[in-house]
């Protein structure tokens, strides 16, 4: 028996690396063991406060923070705010208790602890679990064998015996405890009074589940390296809430290739841009709040202001900007790269003039999904020779704030921005929007809220690859985004009157005007942290309804068309490059062009360029100094080498939003 199992020894030595080398399974959806039975996860999330989450970290902050002192005040402080962070631990897992067996375990840390702590955690545990599957394998592999050689042997003997001859492999015996954690079979204990109660399992030391996640970096480095799962099927199922909480803009604007790997949280998006025209002077000539839409409605009350009134200027606003909130350019920069030996190509924002664009039309169409940023000579479209013509005609009759030198404080025309709320108060009033003055306003919408980097990304709650409970991860998540009592208590922490004997109550709200105040700040977190802002009361010092018009205005935000892409990263799936002539003779053409109408003086001769000689010659490439550069080419086919090796930036652009799954429904000429 001793020398089989001397052989058996051998064998293995031999076999175990090899079996140690096979790449781990990801753990997926379909994988998750999602229990019935009583069950553990832990949230890792950013705090405002310092807190110690063990008795280990405590210690040390005893030992380095304290200089060992117990009775300092620093200490007694820490001590305090542990037990309110703790008491709002308690108050969320009884509910999550209660409602799936589940113990929610959360970890708060500072956020230079979070992202230094995560960056570590996620490769160090990537790693680690690899390991444990593999030393698992070998584990199995050893007690098939050995029962091999002795039927009779109990698999605990044998366990006994491979870590007794692989020792290394010793701290892989029970991994993470998440077995246990995951939940199984109840156990119950009595307590003091005689009742039964189940017993929850503690989380491993190394157990990821629900984790923070901010900004788009982040997020796309956890999804490429399989930190985090996708979850679109658990929306559709256990977070089916979600998606009438969250709102829409953010949560179709954090896919990626079709997939949600996290729940961002909802957070105000961005500002609107108001036109607000000057309702005296509106009604003085006899304009109604239904006379204008925009700003090229406002043409004939334009021309009164300057050619009637004194010392009050049209349009509180340039030129170049009034034409931004309805025509995108495309500009497309290029630099050589010197260390990668290539061109690098972006894309320039400022939306200098170009012969190459695309119309808005309404405001609400500015965003993606909501039409194709279409490379068209604009010269050939009506709609924005138009355009062109109604807004340069202001800057000839010099009704711009930069065509005047001396400071002029009254405009019958004025652009701003603002919140939901303001377009609240004029939609309740018929149009007319009051400011703190006193002075009233027709308002319209010139600019929808645009999604950035920051409102869509900026904060988000994942569901770790490693987790072994995803159902109970999204349940918790869902808690965190549907139930304004669970946000609250994440929020603010206890509120008074629901505090429970020896817990200290951190906030109260007047009944009168739901206002909330701070008691103390024992509990401090970031609201946009903590899940859907929208279902919590406001912070201190705003209005309480606060929130919904948040709510209304995130309903109406939009998404920036270029979010998430990059010029260089597509033309790299093409194995292509940019004419990079071509692209300069399209800046010196556009250039040229505008040179001329800027030359324009009379209203007469800017009619006649804009809708004579640019329509005929425009198409062509050429002015009269010249062929620059042919415009359908570089529209329908733009910017290809001779050789071929070239991508039209539309056919990047398109195929991007295809693959994105970020097609509009149609496209805006």
């Amino acid at each position: 028996m001793k020398k089989r199992l001397l052989c058996l020894i051998l064998g293995l030595v031999m076999i175990i690396p090899v079996a140690l080398t096979g790449c781990g399974n990801k753990q997926s959806a379909e994988a998750d063991i999602n229990s019935s039975g009583a069950k553990t996860i832990t949230l890792r999330i950013i705090s405002e406060k310092k807190v110690c989450n063990t008795d280990e970290e405590l210690a040390d902050y005893l030992a380095n923070e304290c200089g060992g002192d117990k009775e300092s005040q620093k200490y007694l402080d820490m001590l305090a705010t542990m037990k309110a962070y703790e008491d709002v631990e308690d108050e969320i897992s009884k509910v999550t208790k209660a409602n799936y067996k589940t113990n929610v375990d959360i970890l708060f840390y500072t956020e230079d602890e979070y992202y230094e702590l995560m960056e570590k955690s996620m490769e160090e545990y990537a790693t680690e679990q690899k390991n444990a599957e593999r030393a698992q394998r070998a584990l199995d592999f050893y007690i098939k064998e050995y029962q091999a050689y002795d039927p009779n042997a109990s698999e605990a003997s044998i366990k006994k015996a491979f870590y007794k001859y692989f020792p290394e492999y010793q701290k892989y015996e029970n991994w993470s405890s998440q077995d246990a954690s995951a939940g199984g079979q109840d156990e119950y204990v009595e307590n003091e009074y005689g009742i039964k109660e189940l017993v929850y399992p503690e989380a491993g030391k190394n157990q990821l589940d629900i984790i923070y996640l901010s900004g788009r970096d982040m997020y796309m480095k956890y999804i490429e390296n399989e930190w985090i799962l996708g979850l679109n099927s658990h929306i559709n199922t256990t977070g089916k809430k979600l998606t009438y909480n969250i709102s829409a803009t953010l949560l179709n604007g954090v896919r990626v290739d079709g997939e949600t790997y996290a729940i961002p949280n909802n957070v105000q998006i961005g500002e609107y841009t108001y036109m607000l025209v000057d309702k005296k002077l509106a009604d003085k000539y006899r304009y109604t709040y239904d006379s204008f839409e925009n700003l090229t409605d406002c043409r004939f009350f334009v021309e009164d202001v300057y050619s009637s009134e004194t010392g009050i200027l049209p349009i509180n606003a340039t030129f170049e900007e009034c034409m931004n909130l309805f025509v995108w350019y495309w500009n497309i920069d290029y630099q050589w790269d010197k260390e990668n030996m290539v061109f690098d190509y972006s894309i320039n924002k400022d939306n200098d003039f170009s012969v190459i664009g695309a119309l808005y039309g309404d405001p609400q169409n500015a965003g993606r999904g909501k039409f194709e940023l279409s490379f068209n000579n604009l010269f050939e479209n009506p709609e924005y020779r138009e355009l062109l013509l109604c807004l340069k005609e202001y800057d000839i009759n010099k009704c711009y704030v930069n065509n005047y030198d001396s400071e002029i404080k009254d405009y019958a025309i004025d652009f701003v921005e603002g919140t939901y709320a303001m377009k609240r108060m004029a939609e309740e009033n018929n149009g007319v929007y009051t400011d703190e003055n006193g002075r009233e306003y027709y308002l319209y919408v010139a600019k929808y809220p645009m999604a950035d980097e920051e409102s869509l990304y900026g904060n988000m709650f994942a569901v770790s690859a490693n987790t072994k409970n995803t159902q109970a991860c999204m349940e918790v998540i869902t808690l965190l985004n549907t139930d304004p009592y669970i946000k609250n208590l994440l929020q603010y922490g206890i509120k008074q009157g629901e505090h429970r004997d020896g817990q200290t109550p951190n906030y109260f709200i007047d009944e009168d005007t739901g206002v909330l105040t701070r008691l103390n700040n024992l509990y401090m977190m970031d609201g946009n942290k903590t899940g859907n802002c929208f279902i919590g009361y406001a912070e201190e010092g705003l209005p309480a309804n606060y929130w919904e018009d948040a709510k209304a205005q995130n309903n109406e935000a939009l998404i920036d068309p270029l979010l998430g892409f990059d010029m260089n990263e597509r033309l790299a799936q093409y194995g292509a490059k940019l004419d990079n002539d071509q692209l300069k003779n399209c800046k010196e053409f556009s250039g040229e062009i505008w040179e001329n109408i800027d030359m324009c003086t009379t209203y007469s001769d800017l009619e006649s360029l804009i809708n004579n000689t640019l329509v005929t010659t425009v198409g062509k490439g050429a002015l009269q100094s010249g062929a620059l550069v042919n415009i359908k080419m570089l529209t329908n086919n733009a910017y290809v080498n001779e050789s071929g090796d070239g991508e039209s930036p539309y056919t990047v652009y398109y195929e991007w939003l295809k693959e994105m799954e970020y097609l509009p429904t149609a496209t805006l000429q």
